[in-house]
């Protein structure tokens, strides 16, 4: 029986403070690359991941393009793993949103399934294209792909590996440069075990 083993890998702390930041396209900060740097370096030494796969958003995709480049393995970039669009509230902080807009931001953690950003995402569509970009890393060659992304998409990643309500979701603690590293068997149906995360 063949496995596969992925990680996923949240990106290092961005520029721009406390924001709801989303689809915004915000760097790396110093502290950002070396947290990153310490997440991947004994794997990376070793040339543990045979593909990188990362969101099209600075603070994931600098990262994961120069870590491809050098353990010289594809670079794989999808956009279906770009974080949630938070609409109105897209680079506000946090603070000033949940302090004057309470009523309406309130329902990402009190009912998901119905939420959805002013101007921007239904989350129940965030879900989708989200699941959509992990079948898509599912089904390629490569036995260990390691996964460049968000927070809110880590989150969804692992509501679906565990089996979670989606009223759980936000449960789950993913800090900058978080590592979980699922394995499954290779053919559907897909069973899935998290081996480790933090």
């Amino acid at each position: 029986m063949e496995f596969k083993t992925l990680d996923l890998l949240r990106h290092g702390e961005p520029q721009g403070g406390n924001v709801f930041r989303g689809v915004t396209d915000h760097a790396l900060t110093e502290q950002g690359w070396s947290q990153l740097l310490a997440a991947t370096e004994a794997d990376a030494a070793t040339q543990h991941w045979d593909v990188i796969i990362t969101s099209p958003l600075s603070r994931c995709h600098d990262f994961a393009q120069k870590l491809a480049a050098r353990l010289a393995v594809p670079l794989v970039v999808n956009a279906d793993l770009r974080e949630f669009n938070f609409g109105i509230w897209e680079n506000q902080d946090m603070e000033t949103v949940f302090k004057e807009d309470f009523e309406r931001i309130k329902g990402l953690w009190d009912d998901p399934m119905n939420f959805a950003a002013p101007a921007g995402e239904a989350l129940l569509d965030f879900e989708a294209r989200v699941l959509r970009a992990w079948s898509e890393c599912l089904q390629r060659a490569e036995h260990k792909p390691l996964i460049v992304c968000h927070g809110g998409v880590i989150r969804l990643l692992l509501k679906e590996v565990l089996g979670l309500p989606f009223n759980n979701i936000n449960r789950l603690d993913v800090p900058y440069a978080c590592r979980s590293r699922v394995q499954l068997v290779s053919q559907q149906p897909y069973d899935y075990r998290l081996l480790s995360h933090g």
